[in-house]
């Protein structure tokens, strides 16, 4: 696997999209990684290997929207392979994936509606900068099982606590509160602090699920 990455890491290093995203079909295509491997073990560590490639603030950022744009095309053309890989539900559970108020980064959050799916969930995508008012209305229409919180930044952990509080308020039904991303890696309670009822890492964090929740 670290070969696969590898070869990746250099496309997008030289930021060539089109034998990127080409290497990532033919290597899904040819079965040599399923969904799940390309994203925990190419895709993510790719994204998050950036920060150690540029010291200059300045040239950092735009070459992290560079690659992420990148990265958000190869999940976007991965998508036919979700659905092969995702397992059959006669009663599928409803979960809305999303980004608190404010919340520019959604590419974690892509990830994981797509793991929701592969985990035979029905998995509704609304993605970053989600106003509280949008997301109680979209609530109120699914009515979902779960909520899925991604949080990249630690500025946004106060959003993401008055967003969980402003919900339990509102609503009559039972939800699970499933938060995830970098914002909660430093600190391990963040999730409790905010009102999450689940810390969310991996795929496997997400198939087990059913096994937490009753």
């Amino acid at each position: 696997m670290n070969e696969y990455y590898l070869k990746l890491l250099h496309f997008l290093q030289n930021e060539d999209k089109e034998k990127s995203l080409s290497y990532c079909m033919n290597l899904l295509s040819e079965k040599k990684v399923t969904v799940v491997e390309l994203y925990e073990q190419i895709l993510r560590p790719a994204l998050n290997n950036i920060i150690a490639e540029y010291s200059d603030p300045d040239e950092l950022i735009w070459r992290e929207h560079v690659r992420s744009s990148i990265v958000r095309t190869i999940i976007e053309c991965a998508y036919p392979y979700v659905i092969k890989e995702a397992k059959q539900s006669d009663t599928k559970k409803s979960v809305i994936v999303t980004c608190p108020e404010y919340e520019h980064h959604e590419l974690g959050a892509r990830i994981v509606a797509d793991f929701f799916t592969i985990a035979g969930y029905k998995s509704v995508f609304i993605g970053a900068l989600t106003p509280h008012a949008t997301l109680l209305k979209a609530i109120d229409i699914i009515k979902p099982k779960y909520l899925s919180l991604s949080v990249t930044n630690t500025y946004h952990l106060t959003t993401t606590k008055s967003t969980i509080e402003a919900i339990k308020q509102h609503i009559d039904q039972e939800l699970t509160f499933l938060v995830g991303g970098s914002a909660f890696a430093i600190n391990p309670t963040a999730h409790i602090d905010v009102g999450g009822d689940f810390l969310l890492h991996t795929y496997e964090d997400i198939k087990n699920l059913h096994k937490e929740v009753f």
